[in-house]
């Protein structure tokens, strides 16, 4: 028997699914080869030490907060789908501009002019598009922030609220007591 054919032995066997026979070859084998016995009594003793740990639960919010990141990889990977699709037609008003209607007009004046005019919309469309790429993400984590803080500060104002509406009721609690006796 091979040691490639002993190693499917081997893992058979911490499995629980090794049968009597296949036993037999793997204590066999193991008697005439020092590196595949080896190799069994690490392996068997690592599965001893793993089946030795503690169970350890995942925290109560994992799933909350895998599914959060996963809806922050979307929206992030469909705010650039957004961006590269109107880059996109951009890009391909400027080409057609360029190769379809600027060789049908036969003025130079008119064509500097037409040319001017689109250089300058595209470096003010650049600029602000740049503007918006850059400051997004830092304005939509301001907004989480705020969000936050008015929803901290919320539950504060519901709960003296709710104290002020309960010492009140206590007080009324007591005003009818006394003049029922």
């Amino acid at each position: 028997m091979e040691c490639s054919e002993v190693n499917n032995l081997i893992m058979k066997y911490l499995d629980g699914s090794i049968s009597e026979v296949e036993l037999k070859l793997l204590n066999r084998h193991r008697l005439n080869c020092w590196e595949c016995n080896e190799e069994f009594e690490m392996m068997t003793e690592i599965i001893k030490y793993i089946n030795e740990l503690p169970e350890i639960s995942p925290p109560y919010d994992l799933e909350e907060k895998v599914m959060k990141r996963i809806r922050m990889k979307r929206s992030a990977s469909s705010m650039f789908s957004m961006l590269v699709g109107v880059a996109g037609m951009f890009a391909f008003a400027y080409y057609m501009t360029i190769f379809v209607i600027l060789p049908y007009i036969q003025d130079i004046n008119l064509l500097q002019k037409i040319l001017g005019y689109g250089y300058f919309a595209l470096d003010v469309v650049g600029k602000h598009l740049m503007s918006i790429v850059v400051n997004l993400p830092i304005i939509i984590d301001n907004l989480l922030v705020l969000r936050n803080i008015l929803i901290k500060d919320y539950m504060h104002i519901m709960l003296f609220v709710a104290a002020v509406v309960a010492v009140l009721n206590l007080g009324l609690i007591r005003i009818i007591n006394f003049q029922q006796e």
